[in-house]
């Protein structure tokens, strides 16, 4: 079904619901270009790159196809690079927040599959899951997977809320979620990695509506390409300590 067929089928008042499209980047060079020309335009109302400190062109190459650039001008980390979206979607007045990869693997045409449960009133915040009927994911590394499905057990056990893929970027956010105090993502410590899942275990635990949505996660085709920028260990942490300081009141 195309987009545009599939937002026909939505429940909505006037006006429309604006949706913003956040991707950020670091080092993506022309990938980033293919990325803003796939976002669907009959659903999303632009779209924002964060460049995050590249050393390449990165943010020319997203600017020359339309997007809206915020170069960070050091590399900060992809959270600090969300929160950067979220601040302008917040400041432009925008309804809805789109999060993709900048480097594509979260292929932006299937973005309505997150945008219309929001946009029906049946979520708040549609995390997209490679592993829930309909999902797939395509050309990812066994340690990979192993390495998800390892990730998504954990969270679902320390959060009491279970779900199916919890390491997975690509969501649509409700603007209004920001309206609860109880969840601040300005804070230094989620700069880098920790950011996407404590928002995602503060709106489950806060008993915010939080739905998954089936996606395809495409890893890249060429082996010149890494598949994840992610450090062992250092990175697994950061991605891991929300968990631990949200479950046991550290950090809120």
């Amino acid at each position: 079904m195309s987009a545009s067929k599939a937002l026909d089928l939505r429940v909505m008042t006037d006006p429309q619901p604006r949706v913003l499209c956040v991707a950020p980047a670091w080092n993506e060079g022309e990938r980033i270009a293919r990325v803003v020309e796939a976002v669907p335009r009959d659903v999303v109302e632009a779209t924002v790159v964060v460049d995050d400190g590249s050393s390449d062109a990165t943010g020319d190459y997203a600017a020359q196809v339309g997007a809206t650039v915020i170069r960070q001008g050091a590399n900060r980390g992809v959270g600090a690079a969300i929160r950067a979206g979220i601040d302008y979607a917040l400041a432009n007045g925008y309804d809805i927040v789109v999060i993709v990869s900048g480097g594509g693997k979260t292929p932006p045409e299937q973005i309505p599959r997150l945008v219309e449960p929001l946009l029906r009133g049946e979520a708040e915040f549609v995390q997209g899951s490679r592993y829930l009927d309909g999902g797939e994911y395509l050309r990812m590394p066994l340690r990979r997977r192993i390495g998800t499905r390892g990730y998504t057990w954990l969270f679902s056990f320390f959060c009491g809320r279970r779900v199916t893929d919890a390491s997975s970027g690509f969501r649509a956010i409700k603007l209004s979620l920001f309206d609860d105090q109880r969840i601040n993502l300005w804070q230094d410590w989620l700069d880098r990695y920790e950011l996407e899942p404590y928002l995602l275990f503060k709106a489950l635990r806060l008993g915010h509506k939080v739905i998954e949505a089936p996606v395809t996660i495409a890893y890249p085709k060429t082996d010149g390409i890494a598949y994840t920028k992610m450090r062992a260990i250092t990175d697994w942490w950061k991605i891991f300590r929300p968990i631990i300081y949200l479950a046991f009141g550290i950090k809120r």
